[in-house]
């Protein structure tokens, strides 16, 4: 396959484990909350929230091994490439350690940080303590999923993902079952795990037979380039965290950890298809580094401009069905009193799309190893992010703290990280702002308007089917909108052509439909 057609294929594979993992939690969800207190199902929302800030241990090492070996794709080298990947390793092996001891501390003090229930004290260390160590296992393998990325097998990688979502889903249920409450989520992601980590293992060494993990290729001076880089990384893992997975802690310390559950739900399908958004802008990454390895830079421009319109694009018709739609899912789906309201829904949507709107920027400059200068913006973002979150959350409660992500990403990353890419490639800033900038921004509070006013109209008291009729209709018209008035001319054929590319693949596999 060429680079474009694994791309393509990168995308539609990890949509199927986003529809996949969409179903099983549309099931497994309410299954659990049949076994788990609300506090208890909060327990471990919150520490999956708390043990994230294990990673950054990692000071981007993995990081910086993804984009160097990327660019490696377009000019091959295997010496440099077992030097990278060895030093990677063997730095992640005393990574691993560190974590494990500085996890092991923040898991027996977790129950102390939130005002958890006396009796579930016990519970919650070790539901932490499974937690540390799957942070550990996955931190100890993560070489070689960087290397599965890195050149271009992440249909791989998402079929080893979706292969870790059934062990980890069959196991819960397992557990749960035998009455291993809360700790049954733990256990059953430790050991998923463990067994997709081997699975990558065994791929990239098939995938890379000249690959040579050794102590003899571990270089000090590497090292430090990888980690200088890395750190930088690292920083904007740390900006990330606080920007996207903050609201919880946040709602559990100023409010309460009963609520954490209420939101958690609430924005359940935001999450989930927000990984679709992702998947545009994370397949496209290793190509992006290829071509910048390749000095391709007006081909890497074309791309980034396309990928940004998509990715936008496609944010807001998501986000504008998920708006029209989510009041009556959450309540048919986990109960009334599990969903936020209209303007919580309304903060989630927002919060789509103002983050596809920077993700195609952090996937070229990160590309090119401009990250440094993005990854301030970054830490600016997320301070503004927590300070006005809690200002917010003591006037309008849970719904200021959402709304916070949205206004510290205007005020920042959405128009700085852009303006870093237009200056990347030698271009006006007013060019991206007039082809680009300006259309998007319309189609968006059009859509946004448009929605808000059916679901003020309609309220959440309709049938079933008429919600999904009416969250059917507002899709079309956004897709119908974006089709013939946000994408240019060129865009428009670019896709049909690369779509017929991918039919034709089919047909040389023998998989056109008879």
């Amino acid at each position: 396959m060429s680079g474009t057609q694994k791309y393509f294929f990168g995308v539609l594979s990890g949509y199927t484990v986003t529809f996949v993992t969409t179903l099983v939690g549309l099931w497994l969800t309410p299954f659990t909350l049949r076994f788990l207190t609300r506090e208890e199902y909060a327990i471990f929302a919150l520490a999956s929230d708390m043990l994230m800030w294990l990673s950054l241990l990692d000071i981007g090492i993995s990081s910086g091994l993804n984009v160097q070996a990327a660019q490696l794709t377009g000019r091959p080298d295997d010496e440099k490439l077992n030097r990278l990947a060895s030093t990677a390793f063997f730095t992640q092996n005393i990574v691993s350690f560190v974590m494990l001891l500085v996890g092991g501390v923040v898991a027996f003090l977790f129950p102390f940080f939130f005002e958890i229930n006396p009796e579930l004290v016990q519970q919650s260390i070790w539901v932490a303590l499974l937690l540390v160590i799957g942070v550990v296992v996955n931190m100890f393998m993560q070489i070689f999923s960087s290397l599965l990325v890195a050149n271009q097998q992440m249909h791989v990688d998402n079929l080893i993902k979706l292969l870790l979502l059934v062990i980890r889903t069959g196991l819960t249920v397992v557990f749960l079952l035998m009455g291993w409450k809360v700790i049954s989520l733990a256990l059953a992601n430790l050991a998923s795990t463990i067994i997709t980590s081997l699975l990558s293992a065994i791929r990239v060494r098939k995938m890379l037979p000249n690959l040579r993990i050794h102590r003899k290729w571990f270089t000090w001076d590497l090292l430090k380039d990888t980690g200088t880089l890395g750190i930088w990384f690292s920083l904007g893992g740390l900006a990330g965290i606080v920007i996207t997975s903050l609201d919880r802690i946040v709602t559990a310390k100023v409010i309460s950890v009963e609520l954490v559950t209420m939101l958690t739900l609430t924005g359940r399908l935001y999450v989930l298809f927000g990984g679709m958004i992702q998947q545009l802008t994370n397949n496209a990454r290793p190509m992006l580094g290829k071509l910048f390895g390749s000095g391709k830079f007006e081909e890497a421009y074309t791309r980034y401009h396309q990928i940004f319109v998509l990715s936008t694009g496609i944010s807001v018709i998501i986000a504008s069905g998920l708006l029209s739609f989510n009041g009556v899912f959450i309540q048919w789906w986990v109960g009334p009193a599990n969903y936020g309201g209209l303007w919580l829904d309304a903060a989630l949507a927002l919060n789509v799309i103002i983050h596809a709107w920077v993700l195609p920027n952090r996937a070229i400059l990160s590309a090119n190893l401009v990250v440094r200068p993005q990854t301030l913006s970054r830490l600016l973002e997320g301070f503004l992010n927590i300070t006005i979150a809690v200002l917010l959350a003591r006037w309008i409660g849970v719904i200021g703290i959402v709304f916070s992500t949205a206004i510290a990403g205007v005020l920042t990353s959405n128009w700085y990280l852009p303006y870093l890419t237009s200056k990347m490639f030698g271009r006006p800033y007013r060019l991206f702002l007039k082809t680009d900038g300006f259309r998007l921004a319309a189609f968006t509070a059009f859509m946004f308007l448009l929605t808000i006013s059916i679901r003020l109209y309609f309220g959440d008291g309709l049938n079933m089917i008429v919600h999904i009729l009416l969250s059917a209709a507002v899709g079309i018209i956004s897709a119908l909108i974006f089709w013939f008035a946000v994408l240019d001319a060129d865009l428009r054929g670019e896709l049909t052509a690369q779509f017929q590319k991918v039919g034709q693949f089919f047909e040389q596999l023998g998989w056109t439909p008879r």
